[in-house]
């Protein structure tokens, strides 16, 4: 088991990648869409559109949620641990970095305002 500190350091390089993540394939930013509000914050660790979706934000949360799964997947790897505990971990902190406004899940799945 990694200790705490490993932990909160592979945790916060984690977010400094995924929390600036945008698709230069898109036309589109992933900062641009939360904060019109076309996509927030799961309570799973990755991005979904909060009111449906056209294929252009699909075609984001698909290539931004790909690129944290992988780098979940290298954390969990690193540290022994379970993909859903850094998808977790990673939830709150990211929450926690929204501009006011822009959406997440809470825990029971409905989509809050920050």
């Amino acid at each position: 088991m990694p200790t705490k500190a490993s932990f909160k350091k592979l945790i916060a390089g984690l977010f400094s990648l995924s929390l600036f993540l945008a698709v230069p394939a898109s036309a589109i930013t992933l900062k641009e869409a939360q904060s019109q509000g076309l996509v927030g914050e799961a309570n799973s660790g990755y991005i979904a559109p909060v009111q449906g979706g056209s294929p252009e934000i699909e075609k984001l949360v698909a290539e931004v949620n790909n690129k944290r799964k992988a780098e979940y997947a290298a954390i969990a790897k690193r540290n022994n641990i379970d993909i859903s505990q850094v998808a977790a971990r990673a939830a709150e902190k990211l929450e926690a970095r929204l501009a006011k406004g822009e959406y997440y899940q809470d825990n029971l799945g409905r989509w809050k305002q920050k």
